[in-house]
């Protein structure tokens, strides 16, 4: 049996947005300072989580698809890497909550940046292969939206 195919590009584009519409929304009440703490070391900051995301889709989709590009920030590929191995080193989970930099404001900005270039890339087209790894990279984020929910609950409850 084979997998199924990943949906059309125009609907893969609106559920793009939508989801990353959706992380932005649990987000949006909380204050830089709620988006930085962890509260436990298995849970991960808030703003992390936003730039983890962006991070799976810069690296498995932008940097597949767009010839010679430039990530954001070198560094980036170190702070928001989680378990990907295969990809490089990874700042320990621990001690996320440590990282005052980025701002919140910059990683919102890397946020927009690489939603801008896969949105682009959607209405121009990705090859299957592509739009399989984005499908793949909004179930990952989906799984961090409940991580995020899971961890400032445990955050506020502590306040």
């Amino acid at each position: 049996m084979s997998s199924p195919a990943p949906p059309a590009a125009d609907s893969l584009l609106a559920a793009f947005r939508r989801v990353r519409a959706f992380t932005e929304r649990l987000a949006a009440p909380l204050s830089p300072e709620d988006c930085v703490v962890q509260s436990m070391t298995d849970a991960s900051p808030v703003k992390w989580q936003l730039g983890h995301t962006t991070w799976f889709f810069e690296t498995f989709v932008v940097e597949k698809a767009v010839p010679g590009h430039e990530p954001f920030r070198d560094r980036y590929r170190y702070l928001f890497n989680s378990y990907y191995n295969a990809v490089g080193e990874q700042y320990p989970r621990p001690r996320r909550g440590l990282l005052t930099r980025p701002s919140l404001h910059e990683v919102q900005a890397y946020r927009r940046h690489v939603d801008d270039i896969v949105e682009r890339l959607l209405e121009d087209g990705l090859s299957g292969d592509l739009r399989a790894v984005v499908e793949l990279g909004l179930h990952h984020e989906q799984q961090h939206q409940e991580l995020i929910l899971t961890d400032v609950k445990d955050l506020l409850g502590r306040n």
